[in-house]
């Protein structure tokens, strides 16, 4: 009994001493980390170029809103937005009908919705573009139906209707869906979806559903890790097994022939400089995601958020929000531009080789005003209705200095001249000018 007890003591000692020690290595270790750049082995290379990221997860709508009557819904869940696609997909749709209108008041009466769900995008999308990346049979013929782009979709449940809207233009293409809708109606139904209520106020913006209420979302907290070099040099370069670098200068150059990488050690930017044929099959979204393909699933959920002209922005998504940051963390920015060449077209990839890993358990809330107030404070501060293309929930990236823990903290994002902002953000720029 009596050496029983000394064992017991000693065994609670090195319990406690290996407790400090894991401690030490999660806090301490990546705030006082090398800024190196990190190589990786060869089975970590295979094993992330067989997880190719399939095109209908990473160009999913943002969100969908549930209209059942005089009620609204709206979520973000990535599993019911996938679910939601593959079933569409899987309808035999008619012929398109495109219509234009000389209002949004007229386009607005052509959208009303009393059973059906509405998704939406935070930029315009082709509609040939969704009906190949979601492997669907939509019936597109003809100039018009090519050309299309959309922000919104819309299921009609009681015309057993696909729309597909074009705010900006005022068009609504329509087909009738010709098949049993009760596999779409079924999902909308599982337990496992988060629902906040939304409503729309026509006389603030004519489109776009909010939270009417405030909301509270996680808080969440990741330990930062630096992915290596070697996952975007894979990823981008058509040769990777034959490439040529420059170690000389403190930034690290890898290049062959046409294609280049520069990564900075620093701030663990990535910036790569390429070229693609130029022919008349050029699709900025087709072309910028076998880029982002390859990627894997080294990023967790990697998702189209916005284009604007000839580039194309992914970001990643936590809990179905996509996530911003001061520093492009989390950000893939793929430009494409003339050559110079008439045969080519030249390729910009910018990222960031900072991600987040290791989840930290937390139970901390924030309270997410509700959308119209926001929109209501913009204009109040004298923002130019026409100048916002959109206002999105995101997480902002907070990297929290010494400890190599990043905060992600949910924020109202509004996309104002063609730029991102937080909201608070650009209220302050707003009242700043004004001033």
């Amino acid at each position: 009994m009596k050496y029983s007890k000394y064992i017991l003591w000693i065994g609670l000692a090195f319990m406690i001493a290996l407790s400090f020690y894991l401690s030490y290595l999660i806090w301490a270790s990546p705030a006082n980390k090398d800024q190196s750049l990190v190589e990786e082995t060869e089975d970590s290379q295979t094993q992330d170029q067989q997880e190719i990221i399939a095109a209908s997860e990473v160009f999913l709508p943002l969100k969908t809103v549930y209209l059942n009557d005089d009620n609204a819904q709206a979520s973000n869940t990535e599993s019911l937005l996938e679910d939601l696609q593959t079933n569409i997909a899987q309808s035999t749709f008619g012929s398109l009908d495109v219509q234009s209108y000389n209002s949004d008041e007229g386009l607005v009466e052509q959208m009303e919705l009393s059973q059906g769900i509405e998704m939406d995008y935070a930029a315009s999308f082709p509609l040939e573009s969704y009906n190949d990346f979601f492997d669907m049979d939509l019936p597109i013929e003809g100039n018009e139906e090519e050309n299309f782009t959309f922000q919104i979709i819309q299921v009609d449940f009681e015309r057993d209707q696909i729309r597909f809207i074009n705010k900006d233009e005022q068009l609504i293409a329509t087909a009738d869906i010709q098949s049993s809708l009760a596999d779409v109606q079924d999902v909308l139904k599982e337990d496992s979806i988060d629902w906040y209520d939304v409503v729309k106020d026509e006389q603030l913006d004519y489109f776009t559903y909010f939270n009417e209420e405030p909301v509270k979302l996680r808080k969440f907290s990741y330990i930062a890790s630096s992915r290596p070099y070697t996952v975007f040099r894979d990823s981008f370069f058509t040769n990777p097994n034959n490439l040529r670098s420059n170690e000389d200068t403190e930034d690290l150059n890898i290049y062959d022939g046409s294609e280049s990488m520069v990564i900075a050690p620093d701030d663990q930017t990535v910036d790569f400089q390429g070229a693609i044929s130029q022919d008349e099959n050029f699709d900025k979204y087709t072309d910028s995601y076998q880029y982002i393909r390859n990627l894997g699933t080294s990023y967790g959920s990697i998702r189209f958020l916005d284009s604007m002209q000839n580039t194309i922005d992914y970001h990643i998504f936590v809990e179905g929000f996509p996530v911003f940051s001061d520093n492009d963390e989390g950000k893939f920015s793929v430009d494409f531009s003339e050559a110079g060449q008439d045969s080519q077209r030249s390729v910009e990839i910018q990222a960031n080789l900072n991600m987040i890993q290791v989840p930290i358990p937390s139970d901390s809330e924030v309270e997410v005003p509700s959308g119209r107030t926001v929109l209501e404070d913009l204009y109040y501060v004298g923002a130019d209705s026409d100048k916002i293309s959109d206002l999105v929930v995101g997480y902002h990236w907070e990297n929290i200095e010494d400890t190599g823990v990043v905060d992600l903290e949910p924020n109202w994002y509004v996309q104002y001249d063609d730029t991102w902002y937080n909201s608070e953000d650009l209220m302050q720029h707003l009242q700043e000018s004004e001033d």
